[in-house]
């Protein structure tokens, strides 16, 4: 992996970082690619992590679903990936989990797909606290009026200056 490219101080040294841990420097005029040992692998990283595999235990609380359910997740023969609730084994009848690599940080973090089987309490808990996250308090500077008294009600606001009513 290239760690350092040419710079003002060294306009044509080029840093690489081997999987040993080693260094070397190679100047523009050096094929870094040939020199370079061929690491590539046919397998690419994975954008899941490590416990999404198929027939892991999980539990699901999509927006749209009244409880957590807990389940498996399971793979198609087209590698996309489906959420079995219980015990159901026949992956027809499950809830697909669309482009799971692409959406599993959203639903993760929405608090809608948990590791394992989760206490419903805990799933409340998640949920619970992204509903918090998302309250905006807000509040009304009252820099620049020329009223020093808040208005207490609609009724009052309409009272106020044009000014006042603007800000």
């Amino acid at each position: 992996m290239v760690v350092g490219i040419p710079s003002y101080d060294r306009p044509d040294i080029y840093t690489v970082l081997y999987p040993d841990g080693s260094l070397s420097e190679y100047s523009d005029q050096d094929s870094i690619l040939e020199l370079a040992p061929n690491t590539a692998t046919s397998v690419s990283p994975s954008l899941l992590p490590s416990w999404v595999q198929d027939s892991a235990n999980a539990t699901l609380f999509l927006s749209t679903m009244i409880e957590p359910r807990h389940g498996k997740l399971r793979q198609d023969s087209s590698q996309n990936w489906i959420f079995c609730p219980g015990n159901l084994v026949d992956i027809t009848q499950g809830i697909p989990l669309l482009d799971l690599p692409a959406n599993f940080q959203t639903l993760s973090d929405t608090g809608q797909l948990f590791r394992g089987h989760c206490k419903f309490r805990c799933v409340y808990n998640a949920r619970a606290q992204v509903q918090l996250r998302n309250c905006v308090l807000r509040h009304v500077s009252a820099h620049g009026l020329t009223s020093l008294v808040a208005p207490s009600s609609l009724k009052n606001h309409a009272k106020l200056n044009e000014s006042d009513r603007s800000i």
